[in-house]
């Protein structure tokens, strides 16, 4: 294989001369999410292995992280990019199966904005975190009893630490910026010694990342700031904490990057709302990024009170079912996440594909579409619900795993792969939060459900005796995701 196979596709690698290329792209969304600079771009590139070009007039951004080759942002250009994404998605294909790996084909990082640019008829979209957004003022005061413990955390660290605030620049803060991050790094991998090493390999390439970003954030425009902390005991001053921002969209400060010593008490809530006051007082919404399907660190987020989630999804372009059709063929099929009035069309499916003591109610319904840790999908048709898919998360100390709920298709549809789509969605979503192992109950005498589940890699496991009745006994299934390392994920914060 060639040092860069990537050249006979057209793709090249990101540089700083590329920037002026890239904003005028940028440019033309009215909402962007923090993954949508240049900046984010650049310093993630060797992270993420990130190559690019420009297909059908659209800006094509491609992660090649972990031997795949994915779309990291949705075409972006005029409101017509189908021509586009169907170019991507054939390249993807191309390369992914060459290297065996056809099923890793997607998109990721797409914003509801983007998405509407697209006809959605053929693809699967599936949610794939948020980005959390404040308000800058309240950030800055922290004001209010919901936000007591920042202010007081804040307040005890400038009462107890002697210290002093500085412009970020390299020449100056380099060297010190580095042995915080080494030390950050060091810290979190002891601190998660029972964690799955892939999240040792994303805080590699984090650091990576962040590396590149203190050495070259002149060239991309960085707000930067440190805090320099006295030690109470030694009486001596070290670098303890830095962070870094740009402005985003016409009223969006986005945070990149903010490391500080954990030992110091208060100054995480300093330093955030320091760097606000100083740089991003003059726009009202501030922009953290997603949480990086870490539970603690979307804790962290919500505990801020944001007072917008953008939403993030992740696509795939849906597979021919094989199924034979004529003149009369049935409308394509559209997966997408379930809504509140996709409610009334859920509880008739559960009622007409479930006996009443198995079918779940409206106000089951109702909190599953709610709650964060499920995973509510509907399969739409011609403007109606034909199936519905719901899988549920567990949190464990050694990971998280999953649970497939609910399964349901109308009858009228069956046999034409709707099932399957919806399965395929909702393992995806699974493994995108990090989900390793996904188990399900199926009756026994189901033949179709379990040869549908044996075609997507669940295996039994067990048998649950008289699970839905006398006599009438569930297999008990599981499936385990293959073991990827992350292409694409960039955390911020």
């Amino acid at each position: 294989m060639p040092d860069d196979p990537f050249s006979g596709y057209g793709l090249r690698p990101v540089h700083l001369a590329d920037r002026d290329t890239f904003t005028a792209f940028f440019q033309s969304l009215r909402q962007p999410l923090s993954d949508y600079t240049f900046s984010q771009i650049y310093t993630w590139r060797n992270s993420l292995h990130i190559v690019w070009g420009v297909l059908a007039g659209h800006l094509c951004v491609f992660a090649n992280g972990s031997g795949d080759l994915t779309l990291l942002i949705p075409p972006i250009g005029d409101t017509n990019g189908d021509n586009a994404l169907r170019a991507a998605f054939d390249l993807m294909n191309d390369y992914n199966s060459k290297q065996g790996v056809p099923e890793r084909t997607r998109v990721e990082y797409a914003s509801e904005e983007l998405l509407a640019r697209f006809d959605r008829a053929r693809l699967n979209v599936v949610p794939m975190g948020t980005d959390y957004i404040y308000d800058t003022q309240r950030m800055i005061d922290l004001a209010g009893g919901d936000l007591a413990s920042k202010r007081q955390a804040k307040n005890r660290f400038c009462r107890l630490y002697e210290h002093r605030v500085e412009t970020y620049g390299a020449a100056q803060h380099l060297e010190g910026c580095l042995a915080l991050l080494e030390r950050w790094r060091t810290h979190q991998d002891a601190q998660h010694l029972e964690e799955p090493n892939i999240n040792a390999i994303k805080r590699q390439k984090e650091t990576i990342a962040t590396e590149l970003a203190l050495r070259s954030s002149a060239e991309l425009g960085f707000k930067g700031l440190v805090v320099h902390v006295k030690d109470p005991a030694t009486h001596e001053w070290s670098l303890r904490g830095f962070t870094f921002g740009e402005y985003l969209g016409a009223d969006q400060s986005s945070i990149v990057i903010e490391k500080t010593d954990l030992e110091v008490k208060g100054l995480a809530q300093f330093i955030f709302s320091e760097f606000c006051r100083r740089y991003f007082a003059d726009r009202p919404l501030c922009n953290v990024g997603d949480d990086w399907g870490l539970e603690s660190l979307a804790w962290t987020k919500i505990s801020y009170r944001p007072v917008k989630l953008l939403q993030k999804y992740a696509m795939t372009m849906a597979r021919s079912t094989g199924i034979s059709r004529a003149s009369s063929a049935p409308a394509q099929v559209l997966v997408r996440p379930a809504t509140k009035d996709d409610l009334a069309a859920t509880v008739e499916l559960e009622t007409a594909c479930f006996a009443s003591d198995l079918s779940l109610k409206k106000r089951q319904l109702q909190y599953l579409q709610q709650r964060s840790t499920a995973v509510f999908l509907v399969a739409e048709s011609a403007g109606r619900v034909v199936g519905e898919g719901i899988a549920l998360v567990r949190q464990h100390t050694g990971g998280r795993s999953g649970r497939i709920y609910s399964l349901a298709v109308d009858q009228s549809r069956r046999g034409e792969g709707v099932g399957q789509r919806l399965l395929h969605a909702m393992l995806d979503e699974l493994a995108a939060r990090g989900v390793k192992r996904v188990y399900l109950e199926v009756e026994q005498s189901n033949a179709a459900a379990i040869a549908l589940y044996q075609r997507h890699g669940f295996r039994s496991i067990g048998t649950l005796p008289d699970y839905y009745g006398d006599g009438r006994h569930a297999m008990h299934m599981m499936w385990e995701a293959p073991a990827l390392v992350p292409s694409s994920s960039t955390p911020h914060v």
